[in-house]
């Protein structure tokens, strides 16, 4: 607990003799080791992407469908030399663009935002991870299967150790899918939230693609290995994110088309290409 929310709380005549117990008792040298440990973690997984980014941009670049725009975004990152490691990336290709929110706002509303910063003649869109790397067939493929049909498809992916030097297994993907704009914008993106926002996208873009407007596909090719690691998205709140999403498709079979789409939350940027 921060100390100015304990002066805002607790009377000072309290608030002293309470701390004095606490570094007593062990306890405040404790919550300090706890929250010390968690900063650095953060930290370290920050600097982590970072080393990861390159990497990911080569597999981009090595696309065989050429046509892109990439777009990435640093989501208010705390890891120092961030805003370098943007434009050092920006400047190696000028299909590359990138931008800093100025608040964290998590990966769900940093992507609605990258579409207020791309070029706005788009058709398709997808996503990658700065901590994954792409097959080169991966944008070439996702597109063949989708055609000239709108919607969107599921792309096959792999997850890997941390490493890449064993893969542990296959599945097809939710956040990584290609969506054409029609059926994107009508899902309205991606919901404000922490966790399981990309599936969450795809149960919306399932019930809207029903009225035979837009098709939901998968591929069937490999189109990008994750890293498995401790701060990988899929292997945290594993329990409160099924929990969510059984709650979220029940309450989705009860609502209109029109509710089904969303309003884009987004937040503040800047440009920090070169």
């Amino acid at each position: 607990m921060r100390v100015s929310l304990l002066q805002n709380i607790i009377p000072s005549f309290i608030r002293a003799p309470l701390a004095i117990l606490f570094r007593k008792l062990g306890l405040s040298t404790a919550v300090q080791s706890v929250l010390c440990i968690y900063e650095c973690k953060k930290l370290a997984r920050d600097f982590k992407h970072l080393d990861w980014l390159p990497g990911c941009v080569d597999s981009v670049l090595a696309q065989s469908h050429t046509n892109f725009q990439l777009l990435i975004v640093d989501d208010c990152s705390s890891a120092e030399g961030s805003r370098q490691t943007l434009k050092a990336q920006t400047s190696r290709d000028p299909r590359i663009k990138a931008i800093m929110l100025e608040e964290n706002s998590g990966a769900y509303v940093a992507r609605n935002t990258a579409f207020e910063a791309a070029d706005s003649d788009w058709t398709h869109v997808t996503f990658i991870d700065p901590d994954d790397e792409a097959y080169p067939g991966w944008l070439e493929h996702s597109l063949d299967i989708l055609g000239d049909s709108e919607g969107s498809v599921r792309p096959v992916l792999e997850r890997w150790v941390e490493d890449f030097s064993m893969m542990k297994s296959m599945y097809f993907g939710y956040c990584q899918s290609l969506h054409s704009r029609l059926a994107f914008e009508r899902a309205g993106g991606f919901l404000p939230v922490r966790v399981s926002g990309d599936a969450e996208l795809i149960l919306r873009l399932g019930i809207l693609s029903k009225d035979g407007t837009t098709d939901l596909k998968k591929s069937f090719k490999p189109a990008q290995k994750m890293r498995l690691h401790d701060a990988s998205a899929s292997q945290k709140a594993l329990n409160e994110r099924k929990l969510w999403l059984e709650k979220r498709s029940v309450d989705l079979k009860v609502v209109s088309s029109k509710e089904l789409c969303e309003t884009p939350i987004t937040s503040a940027w800047r440009d920090c290409s070169h």
